[in-house]
C-alpha cells in the first residue's frame, strides 16, 4: 500500500537533500577545470559531505516516522559487512573531529592510521619584491602548502591499501541514495510537503 504524504519524514529528506547538495559540490570541484584553491582548501567541502554522510544514520535512528523495520537495515559503520567506504568515513570524521584519534572508546577507529594524502603538485606564485628582498638579505622564503594553487588529487589511506578519495565519495553517496529509494523515505516529486505549497506572505 503506497504511503500517503504525512508518513515521509520532512526532516530526514532535508538531510539528505543536503548531503546530496555537499556531494554535488564535491564533485563540481573535482572536476573544475579552473584551480584556485590550496590542497587543504579543496578539502572543506569533502569534510562537510563526510560529516553529513555519517550523521546520517543517527538521523535515522531518531525519527518516530521511520519504521523499526527500516532501522534494522541503517548500513553500519563499524562491521565487518560495513561498506567499506563507511569505515573510511567514520575514521576521517572522527580524526577532523578529535585532537587525539583513537583515545576516545566510543569512537575507536576501524583504522588509526586512517588518512587523506595529497599527490601531485602545486602552483606558487611570489611577488618579485618578495624575492628580490630575500635574495638581497640571502634569506631563505618559506612558502607554506595552504599558499599554493593546487593542481594534484588525493588518496585515502586505510588498512594497508590505497583508495581514490573521490571513489570513496562517490561511493559513500551512491549507498546512501540505494538505501533511501529502496526503502521509500523519499517523497515523490508529485507529492510536496506541506510547506512546498504555502503562499508567499506578504
Amino acid at each position: 500500500m503506497p504511503k500517503i504524504r504525512e508518513e515521509y519524514s520532512e526532516n530526514l529528506e532535508g538531510q539528505y537533500r543536503r548531503m546530496e547538495r555537499s556531494f554535488n559540490k564535491v564533485i563540481a570541484d573535482f572536476e573544475s577545470n579552473e584551480f584556485s584553491k590550496s590542497s587543504k582548501e579543496r578539502l572543506d567541502e569533502v569534510y562537510n559531505f563526510l560529516q553529513i554522510c555519517y550523521h546520517l544514520r543517527e538521523w535515522i535512528q531518531k525519527d518516530s516516522k521511520i519504521s523499526q523495520t527500516v532501522k534494522n537495515k541503517i548500513p553500519t559503520f563499524t562491521k565487518d559487512n560495513s561498506p567499506i567506504q563507511f569505515l573510511i568515513c567514520r575514521d576521517l570524521c572522527n580524526k577532523f573531529k578529535h585532537s587525539i584519534f583513537g583515545k576516545i572508546r566510543r569512537c575507536k577507529p576501524n583504522d588509526v592510521n586512517t588518512k587523506i594524502v595529497p599527490y601531485g603538485g602545486a602552483i606558487f606564485q611570489v611577488p618579485f619584491k618578495e624575492i628580490h628582498e630575500a635574495l638581497k638579505k640571502k634569506e631563505k622564503l618559506n612558502i607554506k602548502e595552504e599558499e599554493g594553487v593546487f593542481i594534484g588529487n588525493y588518496f585515502i589511506e586505510f588498512q594497508s591499501n590505497k583508495y581514490d578519495l573521490r571513489g570513496v565519495v562517490q561511493s559513500c553517496m551512491y549507498v546512501w541514495k540505494d538505501f533511501f529509494e529502496k526503502n521509500d523515505l523519499l517523497l515523490p516529486r508529485n507529492m510536496p510537503y506541506g510547506s512546498a505549497t504555502k503562499k508567499l506572505i506578504r
